[in-house]
């Protein structure tokens, strides 16, 4: 895809997409249809894809609820926050990484257009689990500071 090809309204992640593939927390951004058109590379590590080709609310990535049950659609907090329009946060959910269950804190918030419908849901997440590394992480990225969970 050529960035000419990407919906103008988001080019402003991708502008900062180098700094937001800096980060230790994984950043989706679904347009309001549920289309993910965006993830940074954390987001993509945890949630266990490569491209964004297909992507939508009815993909899941195997996201279960913090205990391992089955989670609904309807209860991701990208699809809670199209609906209703308000943020949710920390919400915890769960997915497996090699037989482990690992536990996923998602903030999901709402970006209006200028319009002030609301234009896309920005989605913030990181791994929660106890002394548990994303995939593909170092060894000395675990020795951050434990206020951060």
């Amino acid at each position: 895809m050529l960035l000419s090809d990407l919906p103008s309204a988001i080019d402003t992640l991708v502008r900062y997409g180098d700094l937001l593939s800096g980060l230790d927390i994984g950043i989706l951004s679904h347009s309001s249809d549920g289309i993910v058109e965006y993830a940074n590379d954390a987001a993509r590590n945890w949630l266990g894809f490569g491209g964004l080709s297909g992507l939508g609310l009815d993909n899941t990535w195997s996201l279960l609820g913090a205990d391992g049950s089955h989670l609904a659609l309807s209860e991701l907090p990208a699809v809670q926050v199209l609906c209703a329009g308000g943020p949710v946060t920390g919400r915890v959910v769960g997915r497996l990484v090699g037989g482990e269950l690992h536990l996923l804190r998602m903030d999901a918030i709402p970006v209006p257009g200028f319009d002030g419908r609301l234009e896309r849901v920005v989605t913030a997440f990181r791994d929660v689990s106890a002394g548990r590394l994303a995939p593909g992480a170092d060894e000395d990225e675990s020795a951050g500071d434990a206020s951060t969970a």
